[in-house]
């Protein structure tokens, strides 16, 4: 992703944003763990390679997270409070507006 200011142009990588939305799951209050529907990266890429973050032509960008949650947590609030504070996280240190936040639950532990 790029940006051009009044200083020359910003390039944001894709392993950069997929840093930032794992340090804001990381903040959340609920999940255990980061996941993947794919077996292959399950076993052997680390946690925030687990996150899928792609851009499209436009700009805009789709962040698919897999999350195991803490038992005894309602799982949709912590999913809206994953959603909202990647979106907040993204918004506030890369300046992307432009961002859908797919939380999935693939386990309770």
């Amino acid at each position: 992703m790029k940006f051009q200011t009044e200083y020359g142009e910003i390039e944001i990588t894709v392993n950069a944003i997929r840093k930032l939305v794992y340090l804001a799951v990381l903040e959340t209050y609920g999940p255990i763990s980061i996941g993947t529907d794919n077996w292959f990266a399950r076993w052997f890429s680390s946690e925030e390679g687990k996150i899928k973050v792609e851009e499209d032509d436009y700009g805009h960008i789709t962040v698919d997270i897999f999350v195991e949650v803490e038992y005894g947590t309602k799982v949709t609030e912590v999913a809206r409070n994953i959603e909202e504070n990647v979106q907040h996280k993204l918004r506030t240190y890369a300046n992307i507006e432009n961002v859908d936040v797919n939380v999935h639950i693939i386990g309770v532990k």
